[in-house]
């Protein structure tokens, strides 16, 4: 495998921020989890797996389509989330090691960026109870997914300027009793991501280094003004962003996983339920699409864009194929549900996500390039959902929950691609009951992720080679999201 020399080139493509972001979207939920599947969860934090009262059910515990009536039933949801991702520069700089230059600052301290706008995200899942001991269903919905879009001037522009992430799953199941009061349920997940991601290319880097060599070249050979000129030179296009050039990756697969669940009814008014869902495994392919800057002169470009890399100087930024290998993580949840009253119920849930797996990420770009690595050294991470609801009336449910959720990225290698951390999600909910067959559930949700740190520089994780750009994007992340959900149920 051929590698770019660190104190060289400074030029690293983060294809893996486009699987890596649950930040705007999913300011919601720990990791790179879409937290929101279904409106009657929100309404509870996501406490409600053992409830198991409608078609929902499908993604916290298939085993619970067996407590819905015989025939078909059908569940629509659709999510409004409105994330506040703000970022507050405080000295984000990019260098150039072994140049003798000063680090350059590339944004004002005090800099305030905003990286999200508000996303709509639908789910569906329908199921069919064919008798008392056997039924079907699939629920089609979005496991992961991010939309954040930062400032093009921005302090860590040479991280991550933008990014889009979506993702489908598509998960058949069945359910059947394997004993009385006990469900037991298996699927598979087919599973789509697609994703796009921008950044920017510090070339005045490259151009800086390439003066630097002729400087000391001139002094070897005995001009020493032509050198001072020339150093002079470097230190002038180093960091100056009319030389930002840029690229754009996309990429795209399909992946398999399985799921399983067991329902415990230990007597009418209690249960207690178990969920798994295994890693999937994806490599996402697709292409690198590089942009060099005008102001370039002509033996620089020429440099950049040489082909095949020559291990010394020449880049290969030409456009060429890119893929990227990642495991989803598997995830165990277990939950209870307790009918404290006729009218009033308790429930929570315990969920661990096993995200310590993740410790770098390595792009291979389908050229002579050198590969990319992205350190993230993430650990496991765990939620607890409490929630209650009360029915009201014959016709309307309430409902409330809190969630507190451990996130998986440690502050060292928090990034602007994933600037994740704690999190607490307050809920209200309710139910609405039109008739026997047909209900609609809204919910609403405040989640406020603890103020994050971040100082991540690209350096390749410390590798001695490496495709970086040695820039640090310095500053202080304060998250929140309100999320508002709606959704449909009938049977028939």
């Amino acid at each position: 495998m051929r590698r770019t020399p660190c104190a060289t080139w400074a030029l690293r493509p983060l294809l893996a921020g486009i699987v890596l972001l649950p930040l705007s979207l999913t300011a919601q939920a720990a990791g790179y989890r879409f937290g929101t599947q279904s409106a009657a969860a929100e309404g509870t934090a996501n406490a409600n797996a053992a409830e198991a009262a409608d078609a929902s059910t499908l993604f916290a515990n298939p085993s619970g389509i067996l407590r819905l009536p015989k025939g078909w039933s059908f569940s629509g949801v659709l999510d409004y989330v409105d994330a506040d991702v703000r970022f507050t520069d405080q000295g984000s700089t990019i260098a150039l090691p072994g140049s003798g230059l000063q680090p350059r600052a590339i944004a004002a301290v005090g800099d305030v960026t905003y990286a999200a706008k508000p996303v709509v995200v639908p789910h569906s899942y329908l199921s069919y109870r064919v008798s008392d001991d056997l039924a079907y269903g699939v629920g089609v919905f979005v496991p992961w997914g991010t939309k954040l879009k930062y400032d093009d001037k921005w302090g860590g522009r040479y991280n991550i300027q933008s990014v889009e992430l979506q993702s489908l799953n598509i998960n058949p199941n069945v359910a059947w009793k394997a004993a009385p009061g006990v469900s037991l349920s298996a699927g598979f997940s087919f599973e789509y991501m697609d994703g796009k991601l921008r950044r920017a290319v510090p070339y005045g880097s490259v151009y800086a280094s390439g003066l630097l060599t002729a400087a000391r070249q001139a002094a070897a050979g005995g001009a020493p003004g032509l050198a001072v000129q020339l150093q002079q030179q470097a230190a002038q296009v180093f960091g100056d962003p009319q030389y930002d050039g840029s690229i754009v990756i996309k990429g795209s697969d399909w992946g398999v996983g399985l799921n399983f669940s067991a329902l415990w009814e230990l007597s009418a008014d209690t249960r207690i339920g178990v969920a798994y869902r295994s890693p999937i495994q994806h490599k996402l392919r697709g292409s690198a699409d590089w942009t060099q800057p005008s102001t370039l002169p002509a033996n620089v470009l020429a440099a950049v864009t040489a082909s095949p890399y020559n291990g010394t100087s020449a880049l290969d930024h030409n456009d060429s194929g890119a893929s990227l290998t990642v495991r989803t993580p598997e995830s165990l949840a277990f939950h209870g549900f307790h009918q404290l009253t006729p009218t009033i119920a308790i429930m929570g849930e315990f969920a661990w996500t096993h995200e310590a797996r993740l410790k770098q990420l390595r792009i291979d770009f389908k050229s002579t390039t050198a590969d990319s690595v992205t350190a993230e050294h993430w650990k496991d991470s765990t939620r607890l959902s409490l929630g209650a609801q009360w029915k009201a009336t014959d016709r309307l449910l309430l409902r409330t929950g809190v969630t507190k959720d451990r996130s998986p990225v440690p502050s060292a290698t928090r990034s602007p691609a994933l600037p994740d951390s704690e999190r607490t999600w307050f809920a209200l909910g309710a139910n609405w009951a039109f008739s026997p067959q047909t209900s609609m559930d809204l919910s609403i949700g405040h989640v406020k992720l603890k103020d994050a740190a971040m100082n991540a520089t690209d350096d390749g994780d410390g590798e001695h080679v490496c495709n970086c750009t040695f820039a640090t994007a310095r500053g202080n992340y304060n998250t929140k999201a309100n999320i508002f959900g709606v959704q449909l149920n009938h049977n028939f």
